[in-house]
């Protein structure tokens, strides 16, 4: 395979856990065909647009889960 690179600002995609525990981001194309790219970068800003993610703070620990709501859970 040819060497390819291309800036990724504006790449949409999503960050998945593999069944080896790494974090990879899979990018799929018109086709829904898709690439899992290695996370090289230490560094690299990310804005989530997922309405099903959640920021949960919890005495076990600091989370990004799924929001009541995703998870069918009601706030009786």
């Amino acid at each position: 395979m040819e060497f390819e690179k291309k800036n990724a600002i504006g790449q949409r995609g999503f960050l998945i856990r593999t069944i080896h525990n790494e974090i990879m981001f899979r990018v799929y194309d018109d086709n829904q065909d898709f690439v899992d790219y290695e996370i090289t970068n230490h560094d690299c800003e990310v804005v989530i647009i997922d309405p099903s993610a959640a920021l949960i703070r919890h005495p076990a620990g600091d989370f990004l889960d799924y929001t009541d709501e995703a998870m069918g859970v009601s706030k009786n």
